[in-house]
């Protein structure tokens, strides 16, 4: 989805000065925009609200202090779908969450490639970091399989450092990980 609303959003953000009349343009163009977003996630929301939670929003997920865990397979489903990037991103930081397990990271690992935005690879990384840190490493390992080598490697960084920060993860990710996804995508 690339739109006319979001062609002119952007048009106007990186206008500078603005008239009073393309201030009023511009919250008029945003709001537009966003409401093409929310529309896209209609099926995504009603599927969680089918599951027991209802969201009036995608990234009232990614704000919200309490467990979903009803809404965690739903959005490893979505995560595969056509998504705009903007609602990729809230769904890939929507996963970063204690109830997400293997098969959410397998996901995540799968559809990290796609991507070219910084802001969504870092969201990627972001969640993979949030699952393996907020969850029992050995429990996490206990439920790969043979298969899952690189999810192995992921989990045994955080079995080998129990206080691995968000930074050195990230730079762990790009410097050991981040190729090898890559690679293997275009192996399939």
């Amino acid at each position: 989805m690339n739109t006319y609303w979001e062609k002119r959003f952007v048009e106007l953000l990186n206008k500078s000065p603005l008239t009073k009349e393309e201030i009023e343009e511009k919250e008029y163009v945003r709001e537009q925009y966003s409401k093409e977003l929310h529309l896209e996630t209609t099926e995504l929301l009603k599927e969680i609200e089918l599951n027991g939670l209802k969201v009036n929003e995608l990234w009232d997920l990614v704000n919200t202090r309490e467990p979903y865990p009803e809404a965690v397979d739903i959005l490893t489903e979505h995560l595969k779908k056509p998504y705009h990037i903007k609602n990729k991103e809230g769904i890939v930081r929507a996963l970063g969450v204690k109830e997400a397990g293997v098969k959410t990271l397998r996901t995540l690992l799968e559809e990290y490639p796609k991507f070219d935005d910084k802001h969504v690879k870092f969201a990627f990384r972001l969640s993979l970091f949030n699952i393996l840190k907020l969850n029992n490493p050995k429990k996490l390992m206990a439920e790969t399989n043979e298969s899952d080598i690189l999810i192995k490697g992921l989990i045994q960084l955080f079995i080998d450092d129990k206080k691995l920060s968000l930074n050195r993860f990230d730079k762990l990710f790009e410097e050991d990980f981040a190729e090898k996804i890559i690679n293997k995508q275009n192996v399939k």
